[in-house]
């Protein structure tokens, strides 16, 4: 017998590295955002300048971290199978995958509002009045907040469920964990005051950065075991 046709399925595959689409966009789209804005209270002059500079970088920035987060709802699916699959052997393993696919969809949500409510402060460049750029890139706080809160729920509930059953290698775990209590860490922020520099809000970075590297190292890992169970000896 010929060995079956492989087209389908590795096109069906293919979802289980949206993962690493999710990652690779959102680490550009965040590095070229312009969201590290000026104090609330600094002058007129200086939040001109913020919107000249970041004018082109927090444009594009919205637009990647919005095909970032359709990469991550397709990869919250897979990531939902994965996890779910535990149902049968750990206490509760569905409602962890449930909530961690829900914290991606908020997640996702949540940081794309974020970054294109800094692109639109941003869009006049040299041209913005500064109060208007200040009041908006300002409100973007309450999205930032939101995004947090999905991704601290998607890899609290990962990491835990990993933890417990091993669906990926224990160290994605340990690192999803980490980044949970880092997205939850930068909610202390709205008590500190969201109008300057909070050492609370410096907890986004490592969860970003433990984010992007859970979701290559899952992404990779799902996509092999897809692989392994498609594979047909040919007879």
């Amino acid at each position: 017998m010929a060995p079956p046709d492989t087209f389908l399925p590795a096109w069906r595959r293919l979802p289980a590295l949206s993962g690493v689409a999710f990652a690779l966009l959102l680490l550009f789209g965040w590095f070229l955002s312009g969201g590290d804005a000026p104090d609330y209270t600094a002058t007129d002059e200086t939040w001109t300048n913020w919107a000249d500079t970041k004018r082109a970088g927090s444009g594009i920035a919205g637009f990647l971290i919005l095909l970032a987060g359709v990469a991550l709802l397709h990869f919250a699916g897979t990531i939902r199978s994965a996890l779910g699959s535990a149902a049968t052997t750990v206490t509760n393993s569905g409602q962890l995958a449930r909530v961690a696919f829900a914290g991606a969809v908020v997640g996702a949500s949540g940081i794309a509002m974020a970054l294109v409510t800094v692109a639109a402060a941003t869009s006049e460049g040299a041209a913005a009045d500064p109060v208007v750029s200040r009041a908006v890139a300002t409100a973007s706080a309450g999205p930032y907040m939101v995004a947090a809160m999905g991704f601290a729920a998607l890899l609290g509930s990962a990491g835990l469920l990993t933890l417990r059953r091993g669906t990926f290698p224990r160290w994605t775990g340990i690192v999803a964990l980490v980044g949970s209590v880092s997205f939850i860490i930068t909610f202390l922020t709205l008590i500190a005051g969201t109008g300057k520099d909070s050492v609370f809000g410096y907890g986004f970075l490592p969860g970003i950065l433990s984010l992007v590297t859970w979701s290559i190292a899952t992404s990779i890992k799902s996509y092999r075991a897809a692989t392994a169970a498609n594979v047909q000896p040919a007879v």
